[in-house]
């Protein structure tokens, strides 16, 4: 293996807390090398020094192809041929493909200076087509792209005039919002270029896209890098066990949902998008499952229920209490609480505090004569902490500052904090680590035996299986199946899907 990218004893201290300690990693040209561990492990720490984001302690050092990177330089980074796809993806959805890579990348221009549109939309084509995506229609909005295809756009804005300079690929949990095909086809836009030589660094979660594509995994755990391996060297069991110091104990899930005969949660004729008529009930005290891949309609159960979008047709009721279409107050005030899909839009207000996040649905709790008692909030935001095993140096720390899984079980002290009788869920565990799902996986079981209604919506098959009394597929806008007991399997599951699909020819 020829090294590419070689870094020495990189260290990074903030005020109070170690990020990294010490840490060295090589990465070699042409192969793939997967950077896994626990949500405040280390990893987006490092990514964003290599960025020129943050700067690095005094002592670390890097070399890329032989020659000296200055970490924590931006510029030394896209100089020495270093690209970045984040999570967020950094694309303007209301323009389209061109522009975004235009905007990018510099615009082509003609005599007299103005753009030259034809050359740039030959641009984009060519950079869409080289990673095996010439379906993208680039004249559309980015927002009315699939997300693979989203995904695709960003890579071929990074990977402009790879063939000149791009030497390393840093792909930042680039797969958090993709289904399982566009999974697929992003895997065989990796594999063209690696055989072009290019290195990828490839940030993930999900430890079966690492077995998957990497070439090799290196461990972080509290700032330091435990391990370097040959993927092929590891199992699931092995590589968790090295994340988190220790084999994970499940969480001992109820098996029976202490579910009583009133309906929590009853939705009749639910209708709007691609939802066709779903009729469901969530019993007190149960927790009830939904699957089915993007475009089913799965994605609109829960802002649908919860009023975050407005539905055609249709009734949502809390123990009997109709709720207004489009009335997310009133889905509140009927005892609903919701943690969303999407943390970083419509979840966390990140420059805003741990405390301030926690509190912000019901301040009125610690309002006492026309004023707000911030010694009681402080106190009873710092008990939320302790019990949710939130980590974070204070609760006046800004949430942006939190890793994922921290910022989600801050969600989950939110929801929980209002006491609710109906809990929607929608991705619970998105972009969390092994750990952090396990233990947000256990609150959810809790809020179940306290006697709560869960309706849990994902795409992840087996945090269902695992955490669900029932669950209902969806497919093309209609639920098709039911399962429970000892036929909620998740090859049963995944059965169901594939047969209803296979039916309908697609």
């Amino acid at each position: 293996m020829e090294d590419l990218l070689v870094i020495r004893d990189l260290s990074k201290t903030f005020p109070g807390q170690v990020a990294l300690d010490g840490v060295d990693i090589t990465l070699g040209a042409g192969r793939t090398h997967a950077l896994v561990g626990q949500n405040g492990s280390g990893k987006s720490t490092l990514i964003k020094i290599v960025a020129g984001y943050h700067q690095p302690d005094p002592g670390s050092n890097a070399d890329i192809d032989g020659e000296t990177l200055a970490l924590g330089d931006g510029a030394a980074a896209a100089a020495a041929g270093v690209r970045f796809v984040h999570q967020d993806l950094g694309l303007v959805e209301s323009l389209n493909s061109v522009e975004n890579i235009s905007m990018g990348v510099g615009y082509t221009t003609k005599r007299g200076g103005r753009i030259d549109w034809a050359a740039d939309t030959r641009r984009a084509r060519e950079g869409l087509d080289l990673l095996g995506f010439n379906d993208v229609d680039v004249s559309l909005p980015v927002g009315a792209l699939a997300p693979s295809q989203k995904t695709a756009v960003a890579l071929a804005r990074a990977l402009h005039g790879w063939e000149e300079n791009a030497k390393l690929l840093v792909l930042d949990e680039p797969t958090a919002s993709l289904p399982g095909d566009d999974v697929e086809r992003l895997f065989a836009a990796i594999r063209r270029l690696k055989a072009r030589g290019v290195a990828i660094l490839y940030v993930s979660h999900h430890l079966d896209e690492v077995f998957e594509i990497a070439d090799d995994v290196s461990v972080l755990r509290d700032g330091k890098r435990i391990t370097t391996m040959p993927t092929a060297e590891l199992d699931h069991e092995g590589l968790i066990e090295l994340m988190i110091g220790h084999r994970l104990e499940r969480s001992a899930m109820s098996s029976e949902a202490n579910a009583t005969g009133v309906a929590g949660l009853e939705v009749r004729g639910l209708t709007g998008g691609t939802i066709h008529g779903i009729d469901l009930v969530v019993r007190p005290g149960e927790i009830v499952g939904v699957a089915g891949i993007t475009g089913s309609g799965r994605e609109l159960i829960a802002p649908y229920i919860t009023g975050q979008i407005p539905s055609d047709e249709g009734s949502v009721s809390v123990y009997g209490t109709p709720i207004p279409n489009y009335d997310p107050r009133a889905a509140m005030d009927a005892g609903m609480a919701f943690v969303p899909a999407d943390r970083a839009t419509l979840g966390v207000l990140p420059l805003s505090s741990v405390g301030d996040n926690l509190t912000i649905a019901d301040l009125w709790r610690n309002w006492r004569g026309g004023r707000l008692r911030h010694r009681e909030e402080k106190a009873e935001c710092a008990e939320w902490v302790e019990r949710l095993s939130i980590k974070t140096a204070s609760i006046e720390v800004p949430i942006g500052a939190l890793s994922g899984g921290n910022q989600q079980k801050v969600l989950f002290g939110r929801s929980l904090r209002l006491a609710p009788t109906v809990l929607v869920l929608d991705e619970p565990t998105s972009g969390i680590d092994v750990g952090a799902k396990d233990q947000i996986l256990g609150l959810i079981d809790a809020a179940a035996q306290d006697g709560t209604a869960v309706l849990a919506v994902s795409t992840d098959t087996d945090e269902l299986v695992q955490v669900s009394h029932r669950i209902l597929v969806m497919v093309e806008g209609i639920i098709i199946d039911e399962l429970s007991g000892d036929d909620m399997t998740t090859e049963n599951v995944e059965r169901s899907l594939l047969q209803t699909l296979k039916a309908a020819g697609r």
